[in-house]
Parts: structure tokens; C-alpha cells; sequence
């Protein structure tokens, strides 16, 4: 019988390493619909298709520099009304 290879994947990381870093100069979609009163799928989908200065689409979401919080905030106007979700049967 050959031996056993010795696994090959990375041990897990610890929660402290899960921790998102403060010191990073992005924020998540998440972390912008927050600052500026969206909720965050409509912000997904306001942002999809727009080049907008500061937002870079990356294979797992949004890249938004925080500097250009304000911008994004008048490029993409008031937040929509909440649907109503609620009320469907």
C-alpha cells in the first residue's frame, strides 16, 4: 500500500484572521449602502452595468474606494423606495 500524501490545503484561519483589517482604503457594498441609506441589493444592482470613478467589479463583489464615497453618493441619487414586500401573498 503507498503512503499517504500529506494534505495539500491550507490550514484554516484563525478568527482573528477573519477579521476584516481597519486599516484597508475600500469599503464592501455592504459597508457603503450603510454610509450613504441604501439597501444593499439595490445598491448591487445600481452599481451593475455603471462605470462609476472609485467602484471596480472583482470576481467576488465590489471594490469601492472610500474616497470617493461622495461621489458615488450624487452619481447615484436618493435611495428607492422599499418595496413591498410585506404585503405579498
Amino acid at each position: 500500500m503507498p503512503p499517504q500524501k500529506a494534505s495539500k490545503s491550507a490550514p484554516k484561519a484563525d478568527a482573528s484572521e477573519k477579521a476584516k483589517s481597519a486599516d484597508r482604503d475600500w469599503m464592501t457594498t455592504g459597508e457603503l449602502a450603510t454610509k450613504i441609506g441604501w439597501r444593499e441589493h439595490a445598491l448591487r444592482d445600481a452599481l451593475r452595468g455603471k462605470d462609476l470613478a472609485g467602484v471596480r467589479r472583482t470576481s467576488f463583489g465590489y471594490h469601492i474606494e472610500a474616497t470617493a464615497l461622495d461621489d458615488i453618493k450624487s452619481a447615484l441619487g436618493p435611495a428607492p423606495a422599499k418595496g413591498n414586500a410585506s404585503k405579498r401573498v
